[in-house]
């Protein structure tokens, strides 16, 4: 009987430590990721704190929305690829998304978006709007906008829910890069919702490309 031997598939044995590191930098973004909103860690633009927490019913024939501008420093422009804002349900939200949106107008084409499934975010059968309920947040790993500073873009939340979706908002705001906007893309002054977009993690980026700089170094030799 013949023997083959059998050749490695890469050129010499690969270190993983290099991967088990990145594992864990990723495993301590993802657990901080809750805490960033809070703690004023990479945020691009957000707000945040109310005196006097409200919620407004979203509905398919009933959007809500928030227009903002962000500035970043000297960049020109930012890549963006998650908002976070506050919803809860007073149904069950079965077969039911709700959709975020990054628009340049309030109804034009999409720049950036995110589904979720409604019955996945917090349930209050008791619709109380005065109480905040949980963050939700809506991202796409692969998928970035690239936005200009200084630009006004429009937030969009669509459903596809007849009912009972609601967004909390701050009914006496003072955000002044923009104001809530109601389903036919009016300005509601000195109403805002309470929301976030934070930054990309630029720490799993760097995490990343120093992964990949070491594979190609091994791999070169």
């Amino acid at each position: 009987m013949r023997l083959f031997e059998q050749k490695a598939l890469f050129p010499q044995e690969i270190d993983m430590r290099p991967l088990i590191w990145l594992i864990a930098v990723s495993c301590l973004l993802l657990s901080n990721s809750a805490l960033a909103l809070t703690a004023g860690w990479d945020k691009y633009t957000s707000h945040l704190e109310t005196s006097n927490l409200d919620a407004f019913e979203l509905k398919s024939d009933q959007e809500w929305g928030q227009t903002f501008q962000i500035t970043y420093g000297d960049e020109s422009e930012v890549y963006l690829n998650q908002i976070t804002v506050y919803l809860f349900r007073a149904n069950s939200g079965n077969n039911k998304t709700i959709t975020a949106s990054i628009r340049s107008s309030w109804n034009g084409a999409a720049i950036w978006q995110s589904t979720i499934a409604a019955n996945t975010i917090e349930r209050d059968n008791s619709a109380d709007q005065s109480t905040l309920h949980d963050a939700v947040t809506f991202s796409s790993d692969e998928v970035y906008a690239q936005l200009s500073t200084g630009t006004q873009y429009y937030l969009r939340l669509d459903t596809t829910a007849s009912s009972k979706i609601y967004v909390h908002v701050d009914p006496n705001s003072s955000y002044s890069p923009g104001n809530l906007i109601n389903k036919d893309g009016n300005s509601e002054s000195g109403k805002d919702m309470l929301f976030a977009i934070p930054e990309p993690s630029t720490a799993l980026l760097v995490g990343l490309g120093l992964f990949g700089i070491s594979l190609r170094g091994r791999f070169n030799h």
